[in-house]
């Protein structure tokens, strides 16, 4: 009893899925007659029974492959036996079958659909393939029964030795697989007969198929085995012309509009020695260069130790205790200072839940993650010089980066003279060394011009800049010999010159505005007191204010010239700060060093444990195009449903 009931329940469920939909196919029946043009035409016939009221069909033809081979199919000739509409949808050949004023309920349809499918040269290296999807896996209904023929035509000087050895070969390359997509499994019942021509046609048959199963074949063929297939348009030889020209024009236009729109006034350079009216040193270090690095955070504890707002303690291994000596608004009011927000939100981030008397040391930064307000403050003093206080002028900066955009032309343009769609692997290999010379030149030529001031001599800084461009033109060459057996120094060296020009233009474009002019040349002046001040003069100054040499210490920090600072006051009588208590005796280079080995402790130690424990996980394994295929691999196919 119990195992009738367990063959009831098998054959239920079975019947439901058959009719789970009110509408199926009775039988669907395929020809396809391969061209060794890679044109086949297809016939299908397909009997649909709708159960529930439909006007018709809807068949779905996949011709979009340029994800897969570059190629796009062409269908040609298409006829059927009912009225239809067709059109392009999302990579598929659409054709509503049937007409709305009529309505098929409990009835048998038969569709008759005939076409030419042209797919184009055979992309393959080494071999041709015939690889259709006979009945596509989109089908959303079951199909009672599917037949199909193809023939295939004997080709002479394809490589076969004689019409025999067609047979044999065909036979052992033919590989038919059935069912829902990616099965490498088959049981489609399928034979081979060779016709009196030497052509040889394939029948198969299969029953009970589900919705979403499908039957694909697969054969290997000979090279050479399609002859006058459809080339796509080579738009090569269009490039070759219009490579040079683009890089030629863009690189003039980088340099009209540089003259234009952005060609700086020369500094003048007058010492000075106090920094821009208010500007800390976290202010005074990005004027300088543009850029907000730990260094010039750091700074700020030694400028507000000067100004009495902490002190600080020398632990063991490099850590430090910091004690809070007053409140960052207090001292404002006391001062008169006006200090921006910025800073007040630096420094009660540093001093997070801590009163004045208090302490904070390495552990309180971390558990308070003081990283973020270091991140968070070199968002905000970007964002300080915005508006009125704008370093650069607005108009430059947005035709510089038009300018920046446009440097990445050259490489498409290069990229595309050695690239074709049917073989993308240089298009795509030259693709990715050219992005990487179009980011590397941005990032070489930004960082070139943020520090062009404070270096000693720019010409190293300019030489390494374009070392990359070098390395990728050997890197160009190098690819096109490999792939295509050709080398063309003179349109690489185009594709090169015309990313790294442009690119190199755009970022001189950028000019400083004139609020950006008069605190540049406040900075230079103030560097240049603390780079070449006189011994004699530091002499005076010493005398008259004690404490001068670590009044300017946290600006020499962020202008790189902390070590030159001390170097000067070498053999001079320094007296030891009130704010700072050591564990070995104190010397003119002490604090120098001491804010090297801050500028990576402290944020390495306000970084936060991360709560997210890893775990080595599982391997993502995965195999390879199985040289048999599987269903709904090919081409063609595609589905439909009712309407």
């Amino acid at each position: 009893m119990k195992r009738f009931l367990i063959t009831a329940l098998i054959l239920v469920t079975g019947l439901f899925s058959l009719f789970a939909t009110d509408w199926y196919i009775e039988n669907y029946d395929v020809k396809i007659t391969v061209g060794n043009n890679a044109v086949h035409h297809i016939e299908e016939t397909i009997d649909v029974y709708f159960d529930g009221p439909h006007h018709g069909i809807v068949r779905e033809i996949p011709v979009n492959y340029t994800k897969y081979n570059g190629m796009t199919a062409h269908i040609k000739n298409l006829e059927c036996s009912e009225p239809y509409n067709a059109d392009e949808d999302n990579g598929y050949y659409v054709m509503q079958i049937g007409s709305s004023s009529k309505t098929y309920r409990q009835e048998s349809v038969r569709y008759v659909i005939s076409y030419d499918y042209d797919l184009g040269a055979d992309t393959n290296d080494g071999y041709d393939e015939l690889y259709l999807n006979i009945i596509g896996v989109d089908w959303e209904c079951p199909i009672g029964s599917a037949t199909f023929s193809l023939v295939i035509p004997y080709v002479s000087d394809a490589g076969y030795a004689d019409k025999e050895d067609f047979f044999n070969q065909i036979y052992k390359n033919t590989h038919i697989t059935g069912g829902s997509y990616g099965s490498g499994i088959s049981n489609v019942k399928a034979y081979l007969e060779q016709n009196s021509d030497g052509s040889l046609t394939i029948f198969g048959r299969d029953t009970d198929m589900g919705s979403y199963e499908g039957i694909t074949i697969r054969i290997d063929l000979p090279e050479g085995w399609y002859h006058g297939a459809r080339l796509p348009w080579d738009y090569r030889p269009i490039m070759r012309i219009v490579h040079p020209i683009v890089c030629i024009l863009l690189l003039g236009l980088a340099i009209l509009l540089w003259a234009t729109y952005g060609r700086d006034n020369t500094p003048i350079i007058v010492a000075r020695f106090k920094p821009p009216k208010d500007f800390s040193p976290l202010l005074v270090g990005y004027v300088a260069d543009t850029t907000v690095d730990d260094k010039d955070v750091i700074s700020m504890l030694f400028y507000w130790a000067d100004e009495g707002l902490l002190s600080i303690e020398e632990k063991k291994g490099d850590k430090y205790e910091f004690t809070k000596l007053k409140n960052i608004e207090d001292y404002a009011i006391e001062s008169g200072k006006n200090i921006p927000t910025l800073e007040v939100t630096l420094f009660n981030g540093f001093f997070k839940n801590c009163d004045v008397g208090g302490k904070i040391t390495f552990k309180d930064l971390e558990k308070n993650n003081f990283y973020e307000t270091i991140v968070k403050t070199k968002s905000a003093t970007k964002s300080f010089f915005a508006g009125e206080r704008s370093l650069l002028d607005k108009k430059s900066v947005r035709v510089s980066g038009f300018m920046a955009l446009l440097s990445a032309l050259p490489v498409i343009t290069g990229a595309l003279r050695v690239g074709l769609y049917e073989n993308g692997t240089g298009l795509i290999i030259s693709l990715i060394i050219g992005a990487g010379l179009f980011l590397i030149n941005l990032g070489a030529f930004d960082s070139l011009f943020k520090k062009w001031h404070m270096r000693k001599s720019n010409a190293v800084g300019m030489i390494g800049s374009f070392i990359p461009s070098v390395l990728v033109f050997g890197m160009l060459v190098g690819v096109e010999y490999i792939l295509h057996d050709e080398i063309s120094v003179f349109h690489n060296l185009l594709t090169v010159i015309g990313c790294a020009g442009t690119a190199f233009f755009s970022v001189i474009i950028e000019k400083r505005s004139k609020y950006g002019d008069e605190v540049l040349e406040e900075t230079l002046g103030f560097r240049e007191f603390i780079d070449k001040a006189e011994i004699d003069q530091l002499k005076m100054m010493i005398e008259s204010d004690p404490d001068f040499y670590y009044r300017m210490l946290s600006f020499a920090i962020v202008l790189g010239l902390e070590n030159k600072w001390a170097k000067k006051f070498d053999g001079m009588i320094v007296q030891e700060p009130t704010w700072f208590t050591g564990l070995s005796p104190f010397d003119i280079y002490y604090l120098s060093r001491m804010s090297s080995r801050m500028t990576i402790a402290i944020p390495a130690a306000s970084l936060p444990k991360s709560s997210i424990s890893g775990s080595p996980g599982s391997r993502v394994g995965g195999g390879g195009f199985h040289s048999s295929g599987f269903s709904g691999g090919g081409f063609g196919g595609g589905g439909g449903h009712a309407w």
